[in-house]
């Protein structure tokens, strides 16, 4: 594994993190009382140790003789990654314009969709196959919250749940990053 790669799942880990807090807190929302303050906080936690696994990838990224990726594949690879996340912002601005007023209540489980799928590219681009169970968690979460809306469903109680699986979606998606990261550093120390 090399420095750049270490760092790019840092940087990953910090923002699915950060957007799983994010879906967590949404979902909480639709709630009151004490369930919501133990969810808040077991976030808060979560966020938390995800944040230290980050720093921790940062800090071994910094090792002496770790391989550098060449700067033409860091500067391919960050194209493709904004050329995603522009399309995927596009697509949740498109759906928000399409479903607003009228059916509002859909759009939490149609953006689980379209960030789910924004998985699938991102998948090679980092060498990181466990986002395709991210992908699949999250599009899955949200085409089952669109079904259970349409039939009738309580659409606050079906966001509330979607924003939880995507949640959790997310943050296990970072707990696998930091412990394959870890698995590819020994190993590869193992055998140098």
């Amino acid at each position: 594994m090399t420095a750049t790669a270490l760092r790019s799942r840092a940087m990953g880990i910090l923002a699915a993190a950060s957007f799983g807090a994010l879906w967590a807190a949404a979902g909480l929302s639709a709630y009151r009382g004490s369930f919501t303050t133990f969810g808040f906080l077991a976030a808060f936690l979560i966020l938390g140790a995800l944040f230290a696994a980050a720093v921790q990838l940062m800090r071994m990224a910094r090792q002496p003789g770790l391989p550098v990726t060449p700067s033409i594949d860091r500067r391919r690879m960050r194209r493709r990654f904004v050329v995603v996340f522009i399309a995927e912002i596009v697509a949740i601005n498109i759906a928000a314009w399409w479903l607003s007023p009228q059916h509002t209540a859909y759009l939490m489980p149609v953006v689980a969709i379209i960030v789910g799928l924004h998985f699938c590219p991102l998948a090679p681009l980092f060498r990181a196959p466990h986002y395709y169970a991210v992908a699949a968690v999250m599009s899955l979460a949200g085409v089952i919250g669109i079904a259970a809306i349409a039939l009738g469903s309580n659409g606050t109680a079906c966001n509330a749940l979607v924003d939880a699986i995507c949640a959790l979606a997310l943050w296990g998606g970072c707990f696998v990053s930091w412990r394959s990261a870890h698995r590819a550093l020994s190993s590869a120390t193992t055998f140098a």
